[in-house]
Formats: C-alpha cells, structure tokens, sequence
C-alpha cells in the first residue's frame, strides 16, 4: 500500500473522529452493502480490541410535500429487504428525541440500526491489520506514474524515485484519481470537492449526546441535505452539516473561487436558520470548522471496476462522501478485481460504463 501523505493525515476524506452508516439510503445498491460492512467492522473491533461502532439509531426527515421524493424511495427499499424502521410525524420527532423542533408540514423515519464509526480508529485497525497479516505499508510516497506493462504487470513509479512492480493495482486515490490516470490518456467524470463541517455548541450540555441517545440524522432540504451526528467527538458540541460540495483543486483545498466562497456563505446562514428553528437547545452560530476532501460522480455512484483496456488496473473512486461505512463491502470486490475473480453481482452496479470514462482523444 503506498500512501502520499504521513500518516495520519486530514487530506482526504476518510480523516476525522465520525462518520454514520445505516442501512437506509435513496439508492438501495450503496444500502445493500451496509450489512456485510457492519459484520465486518463488528470483527475488526474484536480484533483490534477496542470499540470502533457506537450504536445511535438514524433519523431521516424532510418537508412531507417532499417526501415522495427523499423518504419514499428510502421507505420502500427498506421494507422489501425487511428493515425495522418507524415512522414519525410532526411534534412525534420532538417527542422521540428532545432537542428537535418540527411541525407538522414534516414527515421522518427512524432506523434503530444506525451507527456512528470511528473512523480515525477505523483507519488505524485497518492499517494495523494490513501490516499484521504480511501487507507493507509506505507512507509519504506519492505515486506520480503508473504504466500498464502486460495483462500481468504494472508499475508505479513515485516521487522518491522508486519503481514498484506487480501483477495488478488498485487506485484508491480520491481527488488525485484523474491526476493519477492522466499519464494513460484516461479521465473519469468525477469531480474533487470539499465539504466544510460545523460544530455547534449544546446550551444544555448533554442534550445532543451519544449518551442521550442522540440519532444521526439526515435532513432532507431541497438540493443539498443537512447531515449531523450527536455530539461525541467534542464535548459539548453536535457535528452538523450542510452538504454544500465546493469544487477543489485537491492540492489546494483552501483555494475556493469567488462563486464557491459566495455559496459557501449562503449555505452557512441558511444552516443557521435551520439550527435556530430546528435545534433550539443549540447555539446558533458554529465554534468549530473542519473540511473534509470528496470525490463526487454526477449520479454520486460508486465506481468499482478494472479500468477498461486495463485487465489489472482497479479503480475505485467517486465514494461522494457515502463510501466510509461500507468501505468492507467495497475493498472486497476490489480486493476480487485484483486477483481476477468476479466481484459479484451485487458490484455491477458500479461499473464504470461508457458514460463514466473518457480518453483525451474523445473529448
């Protein structure tokens, strides 16, 4: 495994203390993926001998004229795979989770099956094991090149002026996906992104906690969603987002243009509505900013397949923020593309096809 940054590193978007997972999603082949991700971190937590999930629930709300468009699809994909789910109206959410301020234009569903992981300790267990189980890891070595040599070598070459050979390749690059893939005339329709995170202090300590049985949540408000997870990283704050995805050179990621920064204002006044309105026993101005680095496809599919033309170059790319819980799910059919073997039906889906990939040549 060769990493560009020392680790750890916050360059990317697997950095930081949370992410949720839940087994409901508008696209049910990203949901299908959670309960063998789930099995998967539950053995790793054993392994590595400290806990890595924290049971919260997960509640998804929207405007219920909407509704058809954000929880239906949610609610009918969780009822034919047998999900336990329950659904809430108007001041039942209130009720069901003090802290939350919603009348009745609201609908909501609540999944009892919704967990925060620890990814910062996620990432460390994963490491751990890699180099316990005979993989090397190096770090702070970019690869610059990587050339198709036969069906059954590649090489990578990186900026310490090593040449590493093998029989295949997995890129798992994140925004530098196209920077990588550029020597082979090759661009994915994907786009680097960052998404800044607010932290918002509770007036009443406690309130929005893991300990109060606090839920992540997603609310669902015209085109971009407002994410959040009960407080546990920072004492005393709640982790609350709008997902506005400003477009990033990934090189420089603090470098926003005057469009991006404009939006990025208007995005966090209308946050500050929502919390003033929605999440009363919050302080209604955020005491803590981090930005997290996203990969995003126009549909915000996966993309897991061998690069076509490329019998043993993998990519997997274009996670759009949703790809942390499941990453199990994903690194096994990645891990069946580079020994040859077929991923399985479930992976599909993901495929690059024709409308995901271009050559120079073509555009």
């Amino acid at each position: 495994m060769i990493e560009q940054f020392p680790l750890p590193h916050t360059r990317g978007s697997s950095c930081g203390q949370t992410r949720m997972t839940q087994r409901s999603d508008r696209n049910p082949y990203r949901s299908d993926l959670v309960p063998e991700s789930i099995a998967f971190w539950k053995s790793l937590e054993k392994d590595y001998g400290t806990p890595l999930l924290i049971k919260t629930g997960h509640l998804g709300i929207s405007v219920s004229e909407e509704s058809n468009y954000a929880l239906e699809p949610i609610k009918v994909h969780m009822r034919k795979s047998n999900v336990d789910y329950t659904e809430m109206r108007g001041q039942d959410i209130g009720n069901s989770f003090p802290g939350l301020d919603f009348d009745s234009q609201f609908g909501a569903y609540y999944v009892p099956n919704g967990f925060i992981l620890k990814a910062t300790k996620c990432l460390h267990a994963l490491q751990s094991g890699f180099v316990k189980h005979g993989g090397t890891l190096q770090e702070n070595e970019k690869v610059i090149e990587v050339k198709h040599l036969s069906a059954n070598s590649v090489s990578m070459r990186t900026d310490s002026h090593k040449v590493y050979y093998a029989k295949s390749v997995v890129l798992a690059c994140g925004p530098w996906i196209n920077k990588v893939l550029r020597p082979l005339d090759i661009e994915l329709d994907l786009q680097s992104v960052r998404v800044t995170t607010y932290y918002w202090r509770e007036k009443e300590l406690g309130k929005y906690s893991i300990h109060n049985n606090f839920p992540t949540i997603v609310l669902y408000f015209g085109v971009f969603h407002v994410y959040s997870t009960p407080s546990y990283e920072y004492p005393g704050l709640i982790k609350i987002c709008y997902h506005y995805r400003a477009p990033v050179d990934p090189d420089a990621p603090d470098l926003l243009d005057m469009e991006s920064e404009k939006a990025e204002v208007e995005q966090l006044e209308t946050l500050k509505q929502i919390i003033s309105k929605h999440f009363p026993q919050l302080e209604s101005v955020p005491v803590l900013s981090e930005n997290a680095l996203q990969t995003v496809t126009p549909t915000s599919d996966f993309i897991i397949d061998k690069l076509p033309g490329f019998p043993n170059i993998v990519i997997g790319a274009g996670f759009s923020g949703t790809g942390f819980g499941p990453a199990p799910a994903i690194g096994r059919a990645l891990s069946k593309l580079a020994t040859f073997q077929d991923p399985g039906q479930d992976m599909k889906t993901f495929a690059l096809g024709s409308r995901l990939i271009y050559t120079k040549s073509s555009l």
